[in-house]
């Protein structure tokens, strides 16, 4: 049974992977031993508030996708999910009253259904584009984004028809083999290979009313969404936790100005560097550990070439990561890696 580990921090919601055994069945998969390899429970997936470790949902489904030898599982597997099967999220996209309601209301609880280290959506006259990725220790989550965009595009197909023709897509994985049910599941207008997943919805989409919309229903949805989140997202609980849920989230960025976190925990910057110290520690030591442990993860867990494990940890040359890793671990990246493995 796998330890628990900095990973764990960042959850999903487990109603996502409600479509998995089924889909992993028609494969003759039996997924009850994968799940107890990675300490997954796979009741949870029917329950519509559990949340599970992002990062061990995302190696089940990249095994399923390796033993049925399919790129496109976890896109597919959609077609086994019940609506709703997400809870208060599911049944706000369902019942959101128009195309921008729906936008809008992905844009407000992406966070609540998995966490990302960035999203932001852009609404202008050509329409919203939300874009979003995810803290750079999850390495392996193209099958994950591709279900969670399928359960999307699903929804979005449900409210506007045709109209999700015009939507426009770009995937930070890899362009697969066969694209054909990409198209099929999510638009002709899909790309791969970018440097972060977005979604581009036009305005005939923002406009379209849904036939099921239910504003009353969609409104509280939305509350419960809000009060559903992690509290990890409401701030609540140790204050050096919170400073460290951030750091992991950001660890990919070079630098880390108070003039930017402090607002995020409702602080100003010197009563931020006040609390910090009264904890007998600072901004730059804790965002060393951090990159200690996701560095040690990243070398000793993944495949991931070291230059793009320095580009993660925002390291602006590979030589500064070499000389904070000799510094951690008394040995170069490629030791710490080799070391691992021996």
């Amino acid at each position: 049974m796998p330890q628990k580990n900095l990973t764990d921090e960042l959850t999903t919601v487990a109603g996502l992977a409600s479509a998995v055994v089924v889909h992993a069945q028609s494969y003759g998969i039996d997924i009850v031993p994968i799940c107890k390899a990675l300490d997954i429970n796979p009741a949870c997936f029917q329950s519509m508030t559990a949340r599970i470790s992002l990062d061990r949902l995302c190696r089940l489904l990249e095994a399923c996708a390796l033993l049925s030898d399919d790129e496109a599982f976890g896109l597919v597997s959609v077609q086994a999910y019940e609506p709703g099967s997400t809870g208060a999220f599911g049944y706000g996209l369902l019942s959101a009253p128009t195309g921008l309601d729906f936008v809008q209301f992905l844009d407000a609880h992406i966070q609540y259904v998995t966490h990302t280290s960035y999203s932001r959506l852009l609404v202008d006259e050509r329409g919203a584009l939300l874009s979003w990725t995810f803290a750079p220790i999850i390495v392996k989550r193209d099958q994950y984004v591709d279900m969670s965009v399928a359960l999307v595009m699903q929804r979005a197909r449900d409210l506007a028809g045709l109209l999700t023709d015009q939507v426009e897509i770009e995937l930070e994985r890899p362009r697969p083999r066969n694209i054909q049910p990409f198209r099929e599941c999510l638009t002709r207008k899909v790309s791969f290979g970018q440097r972060m997943n977005c979604i581009r919805f036009p305005p005939s989409f923002l406009e379209a009313v849904n036939p099921a919309g239910d504003r009353r229903l969609h409104e509280l949805m939305d509350m419960q969404c809000r009060s559903a989140r992690p509290a990890t997202l409401d701030m609540d609980g140790d204050f050096l936790d919170q400073v460290r849920h951030y750091l992991l989230l950001h660890v990919c960025d070079g630098e880390y100005p108070l003039s930017d976190i402090a607002p995020y925990f409702g602080l100003s910057e010197r009563t931020f560097q006040r609390r910090l110290a009264q904890h007998g520690t600072s901004m730059n030591d804790l965002r060393d550990s951090i990159r200690r442990e996701v560095s040690f993860n990243l070398l000793t867990e993944s495949e991931l070439p070291i230059s793009e494990i320095c580009y993660r940890l925002g390291y602006s040359a590979p030589s500064a990561f070499t000389r904070s890793v000799t510094r951690w671990f008394g040995h170069t990246p490629t030791e710490v890696r080799e070391r691992k493995s021996a």
